[in-house]
């Protein structure tokens, strides 16, 4: 023991170093125990609400807070130790600068979380990836400021040079400055969502990624159209989400043969064809015109399921069964024809 105490290296003796061991492995475990109690407390609340967010909570603590127990622990052990000025105070700012960033991936985490587990599943609240993204960057600038502050910078100075900066950068990147606004127009305007079919001018696709410069959109052919925001909202937008039912119209064309009586019986018997098929509302049919080879019939009716395929499927199942009753009544569908008169004194 007199060994110990009269040992001395860098200005401690070797038991004030098994003291402060002794201290890092109390602090650690006791840091470790504190936190395995709150992880249990946090898993008991999930038992009663079943909530995702409360998991990636938990989780997120875990992997979070293990670093910082462990440089807690070390400043803690470090106070019964006597290190050289500079030294001590070189680790004190590295200790601040470690707690600074773990808990600014915390902040972050819990952000993501949130969005993910909480927002996402209320219909009224539309949180896109863009947001998501500046909040995260507006956290770590906050947390770079402070640690230099704590660092001994002068936060004030810098933050005017950044203000000078950013006007130059502003004259420099206009096109991304009204990328970025127009991306507030479209999270806060909402002309579209994530996941939304869209036709925009002649291009048909699903809206896979609303970013801060631009958007990505997955053609119904499969390549993907990448499209500055800027340019997306001065075209025409066709959005097929908040389509409610799809209008059909049709003309249909019977030879010039057709008896009478079999013609005034065509609309209804089209008319109790669409009224037979469901999700389908009739609207009207009736005898157009004369055609140069038909008579034509106009034929106007909506698909109540705003599904593209399942209105494909329905207009074919009426299709068929027109041609069916059709071919009951003995009526014959017209085609292009020409008749020829040909002069006996030619």
């Amino acid at each position: 023991m007199q060994y110990l105490k009269e040992t001395v290296f860098w200005n401690n003796t070797l038991f004030q170093y098994l003291i402060a061991i002794g201290i890092l492995i109390i602090s650690i475990v006791s840091m470790r125990l504190a936190l395995m109690f709150l992880l249990k407390t946090l898993l008991k609340l999930n038992v009663k609400f079943q909530s995702p967010f409360v998991v990636d909570l938990t989780k997120s603590i875990k992997r979070r807070t293990k670093p910082i127990i462990f440089i807690v622990s070390l400043a803690i052990a470090r106070i019964g130790l006597t290190l050289p000025k500079e030294a001590s105070g070189y680790f004190g700012k590295i200790v601040v600068v470690f707690i600074i960033v773990f808990v600014t991936l915390f902040i972050c985490d819990v952000i993501t979380n949130f969005t993910n587990n909480y927002l996402s599943k209320k219909k009224d609240v539309v949180i896109s990836d863009g947001i998501i993204t500046i909040l995260k960057a507006l956290v770590w600038v906050i947390g770079f400021l402070t640690i230099l502050s704590n660092l001994g910078v002068n936060v004030n100075t810098f933050i005017t040079g950044l203000g000078v900066g950013g006007v130059a950068v502003a004259f420099a990147a206009q096109s991304i400055i009204a990328d970025l606004f127009n991306y507030f127009v479209i999270v806060f305007d909402k002309p579209f969502l994530k996941g939304d079919f869209i036709q925009i001018d002649q291009d048909l696709g699903t809206v896979e990624y609303i970013g801060i410069k631009s958007t990505r959109i997955r053609r119904n052919s499969g390549e993907q159209l990448l499209i500055s925001n800027t340019n997306l909202l001065s075209s025409r937008i066709q959005n097929y989400r908040v389509l409610e039912k799809r209008r059909r119209y049709m003309v249909i064309g019977v030879e010039y043969s057709t008896p009478l009586e079999k013609l005034k019986v065509i609309p209804d018997t089209i008319k109790n064809i669409i009224q037979g098929t469901n999700n389908t509302e009739f609207y009207s049919a009736r005898f157009l015109e004369f055609a140069d080879s038909s008579l034509n019939f106009e034929v106007i009716y909506h698909v109540t399921i705003p599904d593209y395929a399942e209105f494909v499927k329905i207009v074919e199942d009426i299709n068929y069964k027109i041609v069916d009753e059709f071919n009951k009544l003995g009526v014959g569908f017209a085609f292009p024809s020409r008749t020829l008169y040909i002069s006996k004194d030619s």
